[in-house]
C-alpha cells in the first residue's frame, strides 16, 4: 500500500472509531462557514452561489493590471450589501486606469460612490457619464414585470451625493436621469464606452435589456461589467447567457463578471 493510501486508511479507521468526529467533518463539508457564522462577512461571501462561469484573480483577466496603483475615496462610507463594497471599487477603479478608460458608463449612481473612485481615477481628460432614475420618477418601470424584491429604488434625493461633495470629481462626471430601459443610449454623452458598469435594476428584463443596449454604445475592445453576479440569481443567468459573445471570468472575492467582446 503506498504512503498516501495508508494515510487514507489511517484516517478512515479514526473516523469510524469517532462518529461525532466524523458527523463534524462532514458538516463542515457540507456547510464550511458555519450555520451561524463567527464573521457576518463570510456568510456574505458564502452565499455568492448562483453562475457558472469561471472565478480568476484580476491579475489573470487584465495582465500587468498588478502595477496600477488606484486611490479610493470613502472606501468605508457605504452598505456592501447595496452598495458595491471597497474590494469591488478598488478592482473596479484599477480596471479604468488600467485600459486607461477616457470614457466610463455607469447604470446605477446610487449615492455616486463608485461615481466618485472612477472619477478620481481615470485621466483628467477623461469623462464618466452614470445613469439613475430621475428625481421626480413616477413609480413606473419601462420594463413592467419588475416588482418585490427588483424594486430597489433608493432616495432620489441621494443620488450622486458623495460626488457632488468633491469638486474634482464632480467636474468630469455627466449625471443623466432616465429609465435604463427607455433611453436611447446612443445619445448618451461621451458615448461611445471604453468601461460600462451595468449595477442597475437587477430584474432579468432589465440585466438583459442594458447589456444588448451596453453592446450598442461599447467601443472595439471595450470592456463590460456587471455587478451582484453570484448574489443575485438574475443577474448571474443573464451573465452566463452571454458567454457565446464575451470572455466572460468572475473576479475572485468579488460580485463582479467582466465581459470582452469576442
Amino acid at each position: 500500500m503506498s504512503v498516501s493510501g495508508k494515510r487514507i486508511a489511517g484516517s478512515f479507521g479514526k473516523i469510524v472509531s469517532n462518529p461525532l468526529k466524523a458527523v463534524e467533518l462532514a458538516w463542515r463539508r457540507l456547510f464550511p462557514f458555519g450555520i451561524v457564522p463567527k464573521d457576518a462577512e463570510a456568510y456574505r461571501i458564502g452565499s455568492w452561489s448562483y453562475g457558472n462561469m469561471p472565478r480568476k484573480p484580476i491579475a489573470d483577466v487584465f495582465t500587468g493590471i498588478g502595477n496600477i496603483s488606484v486611490s479610493l475615496h470613502r472606501a468605508f462610507d457605504k452598505d456592501p450589501i447595496t452598495s458595491a463594497d471597497f474590494g469591488e471599487v478598488l478592482q473596479l477603479a484599477a480596471m479604468a486606469k488600467h485600459i486607461n478608460a477616457k470614457s466610463v458608463l455607469e447604470i446605477g449612481t446610487f449615492d455616486g460612490n463608485t461615481t466618485l473612485n472612477f472619477a478620481l481615477n481615470v485621466a483628467p481628460d477623461s469623462r464618466v457619464t452614470t445613469v439613475d432614475l430621475p428625481p421626480d420618477w413616477d413609480g413606473t418601470y419601462e420594463h413592467a414585470s419588475v416588482g418585490g424584491f427588483y424594486d430597489n429604488v433608493t432616495d432620489r434625493a441621494g443620488v450622486g451625493s458623495q460626488y457632488r461633495q468633491v469638486p474634482d470629481a464632480e467636474k468630469k462626471i455627466d449625471q443623466v436621469f432616465g429609465d435604463s430601459g427607455r433611453i436611447d443610449w446612443t445619445q448618451l454623452p461621451n458615448a461611445p464606452f471604453d468601461l460600462i458598469f451595468i449595477d442597475g435594476n437587477h430584474h432579468r428584463d432589465y440585466v438583459k435589456s442594458d447589456t444588448e443596449n451596453a453592446l450598442k454604445v461599447l467601443r472595439p475592445g471595450g470592456v463590460i461589467c456587471w455587478h451582484d453576479y453570484g448574489m443575485i440569481k438574475d443577474v448571474s443567468d443573464v451573465v452566463d447567457g452571454y458567454s457565446g459573445k464575451f470572455n466572460i471570468a468572475i473576479l475572485r472575492g468579488t460580485r463582479i463578471a467582466v465581459g470582452v467582446a469576442k
